[in-house]
């Protein structure tokens, strides 16, 4: 399986964002597109819950839900999402390995930002580096290393 991409969502906007490999050589919206991701899981929760993923032709987005405490002290709902190439093996991975590792981002991603202002993404750059060491940057491709070596 190829992680494509994974990070959190709160309220439809991405706090924070990493991608391993990308889908297209087209540059996508970011917000346009964790805000429509946001929006297909709460219509499609209105009709069936829980909610664990989608999976489409050649993708398949894991979703794990968690709540933090924000600034003022309220429960707020977060996300955590992954996106790898669609494998006929998910089934057999989702529990043994996906959904402990979503949990896992969301442990961490609360006990370093419980209690933050949530609307400030800029104090989320660092955790990048975090699910950096949860996935393991090897998973670029040789071709992919080269350029972020370059750049």
């Amino acid at each position: 399986m190829l992680i494509r991409e994974a990070g959190i969502i709160f309220q439809g906007i991405p706090i924070i964002f990493t991608s391993y490999h990308r889908a297209s050589k087209e540059k996508t919206n970011l917000t346009c597109s964790s805000g429509l991701l946001g929006g297909l899981l709460n219509f499609a929760e209105c009709l069936m819950e829980p909610i664990e993923y989608f999976e489409s032709d050649k993708y398949s987005i894991i979703f794990k839900k968690g709540t933090i405490r924000d600034f003022f002290g309220d429960l707020q709902e977060i996300i955590a999402y992954i996106v790898i190439d669609k494998d006929e093996r998910l089934e057999k991975y989702l529990n043994k390995t996906i959904f402990p590792l979503l949990k896992k981002i969301l442990k961490k991603f609360i006990s370093h930002f419980n209690g933050c202002n949530l609307t400030k993404s800029n104090q989320f750059e660092s955790f990048k580096n975090i699910l950096d060491k949860l996935f393991n940057v090897s998973t670029l491709t040789f071709e992919e290393r080269v350029v972020s070596l370059l750049t």
